[in-house]
């Protein structure tokens, strides 16, 4: 039974349950307890009616190594964000019925998260924001979700962006959730870490701008890759030269000239070779 107490233990907690909570007009708190810890002690009736309140089937808690329709839906949205395609987003979120994505709050966040970044595409920020701001609410207390969230609020912070407004804190959120998680992702961080160097370059607190792209810097390093390094260089000088550190400027442009022409960003290596703070 480790395999399937597992399972329980861990749906309970992607639903913010305690083991109170999902005894709570079923069985006793010592019987979750137990049941989570391989013991197996509640009738079979008390133990479906345990699945139902997880949106769990049996097929979800016996058979191992084979992906749920959830699983499978939500790799697939994974997939169309990563190569920004939202048409395809938009085609898997109306291939499946509203009842679908009630299955769990991590879905349905899902949900509306993408359904967000479908109205961004189309020029509907505000729309936008209010469907992020759901799939937020819905998984913020969600453990196992904190890297989702911490993608959600970069998201938020990017279409803030679009908006002119100030995305500084949207963009806090996102380290935030970030470090709260499993990080798997560096090129998450990443990205986070260069639009916090951006924002605060745009508040003039270039200290701060720099402590964030040497972090970028670092953590590209430490993976050998080139990620967003060109913007993160960028970041870097553009801070060097308003805190008149013009010699160490001077010399990281002269060291990444060829990182910048084998990237093909070129214009952004001209700002900086005709460097002023009406650059930045």
């Amino acid at each position: 039974m480790e395999d399937i107490s597992g399972k329980i233990r861990k749906r309970r907690k992607m639903m913010s349950l305690s083991q109170g909570e999902l005894a709570e007009g079923i069985s006793s708190q010592s019987s979750i307890s137990r049941l989570e810890n391989g013991s197996f002690t509640i009738s079979l009736g008390e133990f479906v009616r345990v699945m139902e309140r997880l949106n769990l089937s049996m097929h979800d808690v016996f058979c191992s190594g084979e992906k749920t329709p959830g699983i499978i839906v939500r790799e697939q949205l994974d997939a169309a964000r990563k190569e920004q395609d939202y048409d395809r987003m938009e085609e898997i979120l109306e291939s499946e019925r509203s009842g679908f994505w009630k299955q769990s709050p991590e879905l349905e966040g899902y949900r509306s998260w993408h359904h967000g970044l479908v109205k961004q595409s189309k020029g509907q920020y505000r729309m936008a924001l209010r469907l992020i701001n759901i799939a937020i609410e819905m998984n913020q207390k969600n453990e196992w979700m904190y890297e989702a969230v911490a993608e959600m609020h970069l998201s938020k912070g990017n279409i803030f962006s679009q908006m002119k407004y100030d995305a500084l804190d949207s963009y806090k959120e996102a380290e935030k959730y970030y470090r709260y998680s499993d990080q798997k992702s560096f090129k998450l961080i990443i990205k986070i870490l260069c639009n916090l160097s951006i924002s605060y370059c745009r508040k003039n607190e270039y200290e701060k701008a720099l402590k964030y792209s040497n972090k970028g810097i670092n953590i590209l390093q430490k993976n050998e890759s080139t990620y967003l390094l060109c913007e993160t260089f960028y970041n870097k000088v553009m801070a060097l030269i308003a805190l008149e550190e013009t010699k160490e400027a001077l010399e990281i442009i002269h060291q990444i000239e060829y990182l910048y022409e084998s990237h093909q960003k070129l214009n952004m290596l001209e700002n900086l070779k005709t460097y002023s703070l009406q650059n930045i």
